[in-house]
């Protein structure tokens, strides 16, 4: 028997009330999330995701050095590919927002949603340059819409 807690073990949440995240820590994962991406598209993602947790609390936290087309090649994909690939990444966004308090450093987290965000930008303005920037804002709604 010991009489210190290992320092190892990741910190647990007081209580299963923020089975999900908390609301600050959810807000402040929309901010950086959002932080480089156009102001309609900010504010959607923000209005839509501060909903309760659409998520069942399994983490889909993906590698901080994961490959990814460029923005290059983005340009050179049909409109369609660039939808999935949006979806995609706002899927796995929603997740890393609601990620719970001890399945994820805030460090790994904050690096995560900047990644996040500037990826999606970059669909963004490919889409954005391929189908117009009302077309595209109108599609990245419809997306953000069906992840929840």
């Amino acid at each position: 028997m010991t009489l210190f807690p290992s320092l190892s073990t990741s910190p647990t949440p007081p209580s299963g009330r923020y089975l999900h995240t908390n609301p600050l820590r959810r807000e402040a994962g929309l901010r950086l999330l959002t932080a480089s991406l156009p102001e309609p598209l900010r504010w959607s993602i923000i209005r839509a995701w501060r909903r309760p947790a659409h998520f069942d609390g399994n983490p889909a936290i993906q590698n901080a050095h994961r490959q990814r087309p460029n923005e290059a090649s983005l340009l050179n994909l049909h409109a369609h590919l660039l939808g999935f690939f949006t979806l995609t990444e706002l899927e796995v966004s929603r997740r890393v927002v609601e990620a719970p308090l001890a399945s994820i450093s805030r460090a790994t987290r904050d690096s995560l949603l900047r990644a996040q965000g500037t990826y999606l930008r970059s669909l963004y303005l490919a889409l954005a340059w391929q189908i117009g920037e009302a077309a595209a804002l109108a599609e990245f709604e419809r997306l953000i819409a069906s992840v929840g």
